[in-house]
């Protein structure tokens, strides 16, 4: 199908949030239209650690993360697409006990937020991760958080959108934002312009570039975050872990193999859309696994990636529209945190798009939450 020249919703973006956000659309009744650059998951969906959590998030996204996990206990039944996803917990470990006690505040805090929540130590830290190096204290547990695979999540999403009647567009590069009169109309793409009532700028690390095009700077950067993955070995760990102190994401795939990311930084080349990996963080990341679970350092490297993600200015992301630009709805700036929320960002945009507001309020997610700070829009000296 050709790329259509006039469309409801245009959504710039083909990784998991993008996608989520088309399905809900067109599941709400919307002609919307998706367009990509390069495939479904190009991106930083291609290359995430694909955890599925609640523990740990800043709380003004955790009203998002309890209603999107309970979202993922029925996601694959509803995309008719199996996305791996494995419920089976998440712990955030201390190594000391001189940490329990910034630990137990955090889960006191967490708590009031609405998130279940338990703090384990000795012998049931013990019986439910024994695969836990001996010297670990305690830690965090969440025992409906888990993981995911994001490559077949955004899969599954553009699937589904279009079963409800998305046009789903690869290979078509947007190349501006096209405005008129204080208003984004819609984009300019390598195919010819498409003309929208509402876009949607979920372009991730590439979404400060096309905002340029209409005047606005978004405060995102982009980051280069690298994962590892190990040979197989026995199964010995169910829930996904992290370490306080250490940057550690860790979990046993069912393959066997470790993945292993927690934030290593690589190399970002963003104008030939790729990130290379270090040599240090490789030695660091497995050095951090193999430290808190011993037998992900029992098994060799098979593959070392480092995705391209935008990191918002305060690590939160940006979800909503946009003063003095009418028309335009941003989701990006997620900052390597944003895979499992992709169920409920696709449902919220949607019902901000379709019904007029979010049925879980949005605004300390907004862009003017930066107002007299990075972002402005001033009148574009280009359009597309």
């Amino acid at each position: 199908m050709g790329v259509p020249e006039r469309t409801e919703v245009v959504v710039i973006g083909g990784g998991v949030i993008g996608t989520s956000i088309a399905y809900h659309l067109a599941a709400s009744g919307a002609a919307v239209t998706l367009l990509e650059r390069r495939a479904i998951a190009a991106g930083a969906s291609g290359a995430s650690a694909g955890g599925v959590r609640q523990q740990g998030r800043d709380l003004r996204e955790m009203p998002l993360a309890i209603r999107s996990i309970a979202k993922w206990a029925t996601l694959e039944d509803e995309l008719q697409f199996d996305l791996h996803y494995r419920r089976q917990g998440h712990l955030t470990l201390i190594e000391h006990p001189a940490q329990l006690p910034a630990l137990a505040a955090s889960v006191a805090e967490q708590r009031a937020a609405g998130l279940a929540l338990a703090l384990v130590t000795g012998d049931e830290l013990r019986a439910l991760a024994p695969a836990v190096s001996r010297h670990v204290y305690g830690g965090s547990y969440t025992a409906n958080d888990g993981h995911a695979n994001p490559m077949l999540t955004a899969m599954g999403f553009a699937e589904a959108a279009k079963r409800r009647g998305a046009v789903v567009c690869t290979g078509v590069g947007v190349t501006g934002l096209a405005v008129a009169g204080g208003r984004v109309t819609g984009v300019a793409t390598d195919a010819g312009p498409v003309s929208a009532d509402v876009t949607v700028l979920a372009a991730g690390a590439w979404s400060d570039g096309l905002a340029r095009t209409a005047g606005l700077a978004l405060p995102i950067e982009p980051i280069g975050l690298q994962m590892i993955v190990t040979a197989p070995g026995p199964h010995c760990l169910d829930q996904v872990v992290g370490c306080v102190g250490r940057p550690l994401s860790l979990k046993q795939l069912p393959s066997g193999g470790f993945l292993i990311g927690g934030g290593w930084p690589g190399d970002v080349l963003l104008d030939r859309d790729i990130a290379l990996p270090r040599a240090e963080s490789i030695a660091g990341s497995a050095a951090a696994a193999s430290d808190i679970v011993p037998a992900a350092g029992e098994v060799g490297i098979e593959r070392v990636w480092v995705g391209i993600e935008a990191r918002a200015a305060d690590d939160v992301p940006i979800l909503g529209p946009v003063p003095g630009l009418d028309g335009l709805v941003v989701a990006a700036g997620f900052s390597g945190h944003g895979f499992a929320l992709s169920p409920i960002v696709g449902q919220l945009v949607a019902e901000l798009i379709v019904e007029g507001a979010p049925s879980t309020p949005l605004d300390a997610l907004h862009l003017d939450r930066f107002a007299g700070a990075a972002p402005a829009v001033h009148r574009p000296p280009t359009a597309g």
